[in-house]
């Protein structure tokens, strides 16, 4: 019972990584006057929202620590210069840098959590 528990909240914590990358990557492309804002800095914003998408991906795959870090730094910088086909935006590899940070802390942290709750210590095999 407790391994289909486990393998529910696996499932959940996936899927949940997927959906928000690519609603980074919707928000990302779109014109800016659509972009939602929180009033605080743009960096701030990216910062933190690319940390819970590292924190996702990372807890969804905890084996691919460096996997995640990397796919999801690269992606911030292939996605960036896509900015420059919508209007008013502006891409920056100031930006990409604020995504990357943010994304690798975000991984540490799920990273940390994931091994918090044993999902490192599970006789299960690794994510595909």
């Amino acid at each position: 019972m407790k391994d289909v528990k486990l393998d529910s909240i696996r499932l959940l914590v996936r899927r949940a990584a997927w959906l928000s990358i690519l609603l980074v990557l919707l928000v990302t492309l779109v014109p800016i006057g659509w972009r939602p804002a929180t009033g605080l800095s743009p960096n701030i914003e990216r910062f933190c929202v690319m940390a819970a998408v590292g924190a996702l991906f990372a807890a969804a795959y905890p084996r691919r620590f460096w996997l995640v870090v990397l796919t999801l730094s690269l992606t911030a910088a292939m996605v960036e210069p896509l900015q420059s086909l919508a209007a008013g935006r502006h891409p920056s590899f100031r930006d990409v840098e604020y995504k990357s940070l943010g994304a690798t802390l975000g991984a540490v942290l799920g990273y940390a959590a994931a091994f918090a709750a044993g999902a490192l210590n599970s006789r299960s095999p690794p994510a595909p």
